[in-house]
């Protein structure tokens, strides 16, 4: 599939995630998740699947961007140079606006990108591996930390996200999109974009 090939399914998710995460955050701030009014249910049914898409349809737009065949030394180090510099771009973009917002997602989507650039010309199945190993690790920081370690969950406030310790649990651990396991969903959706979506086998959902 060539890089300049359309899918106008993606471009729907994409415009169902965005949708849905400006009404995941407007019923954070203005709303109640214990709202069981007609309106309080429609708004519910956003949470805790936009920001999923979000994050999968990231990773298969990396994926397209990078999906030729063959690429020369040169291009695979411009091609990285220019995922790293959104990454940085979005992580300070995304710290800085967590200072007014919390529940940032921006500074998370830096990160999944830098960690990309060490995956983007390796085989497809190192993706899937890379989400398995994501979540496996996730697995292991909850036998060691206790989940709600730095949350006040009345407030939905991270009482320590400022210092060093806070800082890295946040953003490895039990943030609102943290690194693990997040980044499985990113992964994931790298692997979907290597995918052959012209093919009517890929469409059925016949991965292989």
């Amino acid at each position: 599939m060539g890089n300049k090939s359309r899918i106008i399914g993606f471009d729907l998710a994409r415009a169902y995630a965005i949708f849905g995460m400006y009404i995941v955050n407007f019923n954070m701030v203005f709303g109640s998740y214990n709202d069981t009014s007609p309106v309080g249910k429609f708004l519910s049914l956003f949470s805790g699947n936009s920001s999923t898409i979000f994050v999968m349809l990231a990773g298969m737009g990396i994926a397209l961007m990078t999906n030729r065949p063959h690429y020369t030394h040169e291009e695979k180090k411009k091609l990285r140079h220019i995922v790293l510099k959104r990454a940085l771009f979005l992580f300070v973009l995304g710290l800085l606006l967590s200072i007014w917002w919390p529940a940032d997602i921006l500074h998370f989507y830096g990160l999944y990108l830098f960690i990309a650039t060490f995956l983007l010309f390796l085989p497809t199945r190192y993706y899937l591996i890379a989400s398995i190993l994501s979540i496996l690790v996730f697995h292991v920081l909850m036998l060691i930390i206790p989940f709600e370690k730095g949350w006040n969950f009345d407030t939905l406030e991270y009482t320590d996200l400022w210092s060093i310790p806070g800082f890295i649990r946040n953003t490895f651990y039990n943030g609102w999109n943290s690194v693990f396991p997040w980044i499985a969903y990113f992964t994931t959706g790298m692997y979907l974009g290597r995918l052959n979506w012209t093919l009517l086998i890929t469409k059925k959902g016949y991965f292989y």
